[in-house]
């Protein structure tokens, strides 16, 4: 009996004092603050005010004058405001309406991890509409900007916000934010990974519908989350693009493995493995029209599309001539136009502007604008390369290769990116096709 009298004794103190948590009653202006509450209005006369029903009907309300109204969401554009109450009722900023703004500070101490989004349409300074910004605790914040650009804020009755620029030139922009150009939202916590679309979406500026669109994306690309959910978005990255931004979570799913995949020829990944070998066996993760993803070694990629075999591939070409160009070619057309002077050798109107090539029994020589290639024989992935004296080897060697200046086959890549096509010599690289043209 004892026992249950002290049980008794502590549920009765614990009810008569309860812990203080966040949703304690919260008191500004006279009168009791919500959570997700942006303001307060008051009317200086009777008015009414309308909804819009889901079945495109509208429901009205008569307020009275000096009635109190909380206000939960705010819009402005066009020059114009409003004010959204509880219920879906919307009123339109006028001379009838008085609306006080509840301080930020305030309002963000009801959310554990509070997330600051500007909602202004009609000013795009400092911030654009759906920008993002994070208070705490978790990382990979939408204030990332690129170049070392130093951004600051604090959260007080306004927000104050520090942008300055890199290379750290001119004055920095210092301002302070209304309340009401903000929207607060609790910024949820996920597990760093890699997710993929199930539909088409659009990677966006910040977490709301209306943000700046960044790309687009197919279904099946592959992003890597950054930490966060806000508002109903996901902030990720894009490994192809590396592009931060946003995307519903709703259009995410998490990567899981669909079975194994050869490599198909040597492709450069960047991390702890760079270079993957022709037959390297990968797992097969997610794609998208030209990208996919894949694991090795415990490290997730992203490699080109037709860089995966689904049955080990063949060997790598060997290529032991065919470097020399044909005499039937009589022209390359880059930025500047090539013209065939002599039996292996091409001139523009500029001298350091040439291109000529030589083969011995070791190895094919191509040097263009100064710049000589030495390709050791035979020619194989893995062979040495030397490029202006610095060793370098074959990563790939192409079958075929379509470029807007035609197909090619055995286009050899380098580790240096550059692609080589024999017997026409440098194609540029696979993300700045610079051959134009031939003839």
């Amino acid at each position: 009996m004892k026992k249950y009298l002290i049980v008794l004794l502590v549920v009765l103190a614990f009810l008569l004092n309860p812990t203080t948590s966040k949703a304690a009653e919260v008191k500004w202006d006279g009168a009791q603050v919500v959570k997700g509450q942006a303001g307060k209005m008051t009317f200086t006369k009777d008015v009414k005010v309308y909804k819009k029903n889901t079945d495109g009907s509208f429901s009205s309300l008569t307020v009275k004058r000096n009635n109190y109204f909380r206000v939960y969401d705010i819009e402005k554009y066009d020059n114009k405001t409003f004010y959204w109450m509880s219920s879906g009722y919307r009123v339109q900023a006028t001379d009838l309406v008085v609306f006080k703004e509840v301080p930020l500070d305030i309002r963000a101490a009801f959310y554990d991890n509070p997330g600051l989004i500007y909602i202004n349409r009609q000013n795009g300074k400092p911030l654009g509409y759906g920008d993002y910004l994070l208070s705490k605790n978790i990382p990979g914040s939408a204030d990332y900007k690129p170049y070392n650009d130093v951004v600051q804020f604090k959260i007080g009755e306004k927000l104050y916000y520090y942008f300055y620029a890199a290379p750290f030139e001119g004055n920095p922009l210092e301002v302070y934010i209304d309340s009401s150009d903000i929207r607060i939202v609790e910024a949820i916590p996920h597990v760093k990974d890699y997710y993929t679309l199930n539909a088409d979406a659009q990677l966006l500026s910040g977490p709301m519908m209306g943000a700046r669109v960044l790309e687009q994306a197919s279904k099946g690309a592959a992003f890597e989350l950054l930490g966060s959910e806000i508002n109903g978005y996901l902030m990720v990255k894009s490994p192809t693009t590396l592009r931060y931004g946003y995307i519903p979570v709703k259009a995410l799913q998490p990567v899981q493995k669909q079975g194994k995949r050869f490599i198909r020829y040597g492709v450069y990944v960047g991390g702890k493995h760079e270079e993957l070998k022709r037959f390297d066996e990968v797992s097969f993760l997610s794609e998208d029209t030209t990208t996919a993803l894949i694991e090795f070694k415990g490290e997730k990629y992203t490699v080109p599309k037709k860089a995966l075999a689904t049955i080990r591939p063949n060997e790598s070409p060997v290529i032991t001539s065919g470097f020399l160009p044909s005499d039937t070619l009589q022209q390359l057309t880059y930025n500047t136009v090539y013209t065939r002077t002599g039996n292996q050798r091409f001139d523009t109107d500029y001298d350091f502007q040439y291109i000529t090539y030589h083969e011995t029994d070791q190895a094919f020589y191509y040097e263009k604008d100064g710049t000589q290639y030495i390709f050791e024989k035979p020619i194989t992935e893995g062979s040495k390369v030397t490029i202006r004296d610095r060793n370098e080897f074959v990563r790939a060697i192409h079958y075929t290769l379509t470029t807007p200046a035609g197909t090619f086959n055995n286009v050899v890549e380098t580790s240096t990116s550059i692609l080589y096509a024999p017997g026409y010599g440098e194609l540029g690289s696979a993300y700045d096709l610079q051959l134009r043209s031939f003839k």
